[in-house]
């Protein structure tokens, strides 16, 4: 009995230590390769809203209109000219940086929760719902109803993602969520600040 628990012991590390491993890779492939966008409003009033939404659509186009990401200049030109059209007079700021996201589920694709690259636009004071979603590859939808990834979009992940990672997130029915899924998840909010649920963004209409 004695020697089979150090056995069972060293069994249980170097399993611990593969599941580590194996969800820090496909973190690594996810976070590094995808971006997401986040869009903050100048406050909650009906009005701030409107206008965020009018800045998304902005912002989406211009994405949408080349294969590269947009620069800081293009993105503040592209915001400051919408909120100026919709007569307003909010200052704009740019932000990239590692954030957090929840869980993401679109018809046949889930990006686990998580630290993103991000590009953050805040509208004036920024103290408004926030509005969110990947950026890049093309996955914005500005309907709040779930939506099928396209076919180029489909194309560019499996260009840009591991296989294995690629069969982890993307899947034609969602009614379960794979184990090694959760498991990523968890490595995430460890690596994010070790609390159970952190959370920073929130998903509105």
């Amino acid at each position: 009995m004695k020697n089979k628990l150090p056995i069972a012991l060293i069994t249980a590390f170097i399993l611990t230590l593969s599941w580590v491993f194996a969800a820090e890779d496909v973190s690594m492939d996810l976070t590094s390769n995808i971006v997401r966008l986040h869009i903050i409003a100048n406050s909650d009033s009906v009005a701030d809203q409107t206008l965020k939404l009018a800045v998304r659509d902005r912002v989406l186009a211009e994405a949408n209109s080349t294969s590269s990401l947009l620069t800081d200049e293009e993105l503040l030109a592209a915001c400051k000219d919408e909120i100026k059209q919709k007569g307003y007079t909010y200052p704009v700021a740019i932000e990239r940086g590692r954030f957090y996201f929840p869980r993401k589920v679109y018809n046949n694709l889930t990006l686990p929760a998580g630290n993103y690259h991000a590009v953050r636009i805040v509208i004036g004071q920024g103290s408004g719902q926030n509005w969110w979603c990947v950026m890049y590859p093309p996955l914005c939808f500005t309907q709040s109803s779930l939506g099928t990834i396209t076919e180029d979009a489909q194309k560019q992940l499996q260009d840009m993602l591991e296989e294995q990672t690629l069969s982890m997130i993307c899947e034609s029915d969602r009614i379960t969520i794979k184990p090694a899924f959760k498991l990523v998840e968890l490595w995430q909010e460890i690596k994010a600040n070790g609390l159970p649920f952190p959370i920073f963004c929130k998903e509105d209409a």
